[in-house]
C-alpha cells in the first residue's frame, strides 16, 4: 500500500470500523519521507528537552571561539559514542557543519540537528571519503568550524579514520577535541555503546587544545594517534566529572 498515509490507513470503513495496521505497513511509514522527517522532529525535541532540563557545565569553550572570531577554521572532533548531544551543545558555534554519512541513519541524524541550525556535509571520514574531504576543506578555508566522529559512521570504535588528519593538512586547520558526559545516561549495545542522556541529570561538555595540522602527509599518522589519545582522556575526564564509568567497546 504504497503512498497511503497513516490518516488514510486510519479514515474509518463505510461500516464505521478502522482498517487494521500490520506492522509492515508502520515499517513502511517510518522509512518514508513524512515517516523519517515525523522520527527527526521527535529526535530533535527530545534532545532539546534533555538539553533544557540537564545542568551544563561548559569547559573549555573559549579556545574554539575565539580561533572562529579571528576567521581561522576549526575540525571539531568528537566519538561516536558522544553525537546525541552535540548540536544543541555547540549552539554558539555556528555555522557549524557536521560531516554525516548518506546512508538512512545519517540522513535521520542530518534532520534531527537540523532542527538546531547545523549544516549536513554528505560523506565520511572513511565511505564516500574523497568527496566528503573536498567539501570539508572547502568549508575549513572559509574560515568555519567541521564537526567531525573520527571513528564513524560505522567504526571500528574509537579508532580515527586517517580522513580528520588529511582535511587538516590539506586546510591547515587545527583538530579541537569534543566530549560531553551526563549523571543520567542508558548506553545502546551498539558498535560505539551510544549514549543515550536522560532529562533532570548533571552534564559537561569539554573541549581539548588544539592539535596543530600535520606539517607533511608523514605527520599525519602521528596527528592521528594524538587525536585518539586526547579524544579518550576527555571522555574519561568528563564522566570523572559527573562521577559514571561509561562502557567502551574498542577495535579489535
Amino acid at each position: 500500500m504504497p503512498g497511503r498515509t497513516i490518516p488514510a490507513l486510519l479514515s474509518r470503513r463505510p461500516d464505521g470500523t478502522f482498517p487494521p495496521i500490520t506492522v509492515g505497513m508502520l515499517k513502511k511509514f517510518l522509512k518514508s519521507e513524512t515517516g523519517q522527517a515525523l522520527i527527526a522532529r521527535l529526535a530533535a525535541g527530545y534532545i532539546a528537552f534533555v538539553y533544557r532540563t540537564t545542568r551544563w557545565t561548559v569547559i573549555g569553550n573559549e579556545l574554539p571561539e575565539a580561533l572562529l572570531r579571528a576567521g581561522k577554521p576549526v575540525i571539531a572532533c568528537f566519538w561516536h559514542q558522544r553525537l546525541m548531544m552535540m548540536a544543541p551543545l555547540t549552539h554558539r558555534l555556528r555555522p557549524y557543519n557536521m560531516l554525516i554519512s548518506a546512508h538512512r541513519d545519517g540522513v535521520l541524524i542530518s534532520r534531527a540537528v537540523a532542527h538546531f541550525g547545523v549544516t549536513t556535509i554528505v560523506g565520511s571520514t572513511s565511505r564516500g571519503a574523497a568527496d566528503a574531504l573536498r567539501n570539508m576543506v572547502g568549508f575549513l578555508k572559509k574560515g568555519q568550524l567541521v564537526g567531525v566522529t573520527p571513528d564513524g559512521p560505522r567504526g571500528p570504535a574509537r579508532k580515527a579514520a586517517q580522513g580528520v588528519a588529511a582535511a587538516a593538512f590539506l586546510a591547515q586547520a587545527p583538530a579541537v577535541t569534543q566530549s560531553y558526559s551526563i549523571s543520567r545516561a542508558k548506553f545502546l549495545n551498539s558498535w560505539d555503546r551510544l549514549m543515550i542522556p536522560l532529562p533532570f541529570g548533571k552534564g559537561v561538555v569539554m573541549w581539548g587544545d588544539p592539535i596543530p595540522p600535520p606539517a607533511t602527509r608523514d605527520a599525519m599518522d602521528e596527528f592521528t594517534a594524538l587525536l585518539e589519545k586526547r579524544l579518550d582522556e576527555d571522555c574519561a575526564a568528563a564522566d570523572r566529572f559527573v562521577g559514571i564509568v561509561a562502557p567502551v567497546r574498542r577495535a579489535k
